[in-house]
């Protein structure tokens, strides 16, 4: 079965969920959510060719894929995405892939991609049960973090994030951004934008979190959904910077409210550091038991000369 590209919509969610569960990866590109609540952002079009999702974001030559989740014949799926992209008179650009994933792309069609690194797109993974409990030493800093917010705020309480905590979240983030940056540029807008489409659609979405409060004050609230059989995913994630401690609090409280209420999901992913040295430096903090590397995939200038390739920075669109 094959489908014309159109806007992804809340409905895909049937048939685009068993698509992404296939290979049980903890990637973020393995949850609906990465798709539809930042589609509209980024102009994200999705097809459905046989077995596999068929996925891509910008327009004209700058447009770019995901990989094609699901299963089924992965050489005529990129065959389909290569056939779009001649027709925005784009080189096929693939991004987000996993090493799992590359090796598949190299086992199907040998030479036919230049493979690069992308370090910034990472995933960083976590063992719920140690963010939980933030204990040994490697985690002293955190658990102190936590003990002094306790210690200043002993009206602290944490919470189940539902749909009715909206504002107070929009707020929060809007907060957050205004401190981080000088007035709103597309990324702010299209976090916004994502939160808000979060609490439209929580439930239909499968969203969970966590809400935590000084008193009446929000302090911070993380949320995300479920990703593979095994894990989670936290989308986002926001803290007042002017309470000490929000954030270890928020981290903690999360962690321990999965573990309590799906003790299945062993693992946390808490998503990329897009390159930037601050953040990176606040998940490394946090010690991930493994990260999930990411590559951008390019198509070779002439398929039946794979030794010659696009240059690296041709393999940038979309990003």
């Amino acid at each position: 079965m094959e489908e014309e590209f159109h806007r992804i919509r809340l409905r895909d969610r049937e048939w685009i969920e068993p698509l992404l569960s296939v290979d049980r990866e903890l990637a973020a590109d393995n949850c609906f959510g990465t798709y539809y609540l930042w589609g509209d952002a980024f102009g994200l079009r999705v097809s459905r060719q046989g077995d596999r999702l068929l996925a891509y974001c910008g327009i004209g030559e700058r447009i770019s894929f995901f990989y094609p989740h699901g299963s089924g014949d992965v050489e005529e799926a990129v065959k389909a995405m290569a056939e779009r992209a001649r027709e925005h008179g784009a080189n096929l650009v693939i991004q987000g892939v996993t090493s799992l994933e590359k090796k598949e792309l190299e086992q199907a069609m040998p030479g036919y991609f230049l493979f690069e690194e992308k370090r910034g797109r990472s995933d960083y993974i976590y063992e719920t049960s140690q963010l939980a409990a933030l204990s040994g030493k490697k985690y002293h800093g955190k658990k102190n973090h936590c003990n002094r917010f306790e210690k200043e705020w002993p009206d602290w309480h944490s919470e189940m994030l539902t749909k009715d905590h909206a504002s107070e979240c929009i707020g929060l983030l809007s907060a957050w951004q205004d401190s981080h940056g000088e007035g709103a540029d597309e990324m702010q807008l299209a976090e916004q934008t994502a939160v808000i489409k979060s609490f439209q659609y929580y439930q239909e979405l499968g969203m969970e979190g966590i809400a935590l409060y000084v008193g009446k004050r929000m302090a911070g609230f993380s949320f995300g959904e479920r990703i593979g059989h095994m894990g989670f995913d936290v989308h986002f994630e926001k803290a007042d910077t002017e309470i000490h401690g929000a954030y270890a609090m928020v981290n903690r409280e999360m962690a321990r409210m999965l573990a309590e209420r799906h003790p299945e999901m062993k693992y946390l992913n808490r998503e990329e550091d897009m390159g930037l040295e601050n953040l990176r430096k606040a998940k490394e903090s946090y010690h991930p038991v493994f990260r999930i590397d990411k590559y951008s995939a390019c198509r070779s200038l002439d398929k039946d000369h794979p030794a010659t390739f696009l240059g690296p920075q041709n393999c940038t669109a979309g990003e």
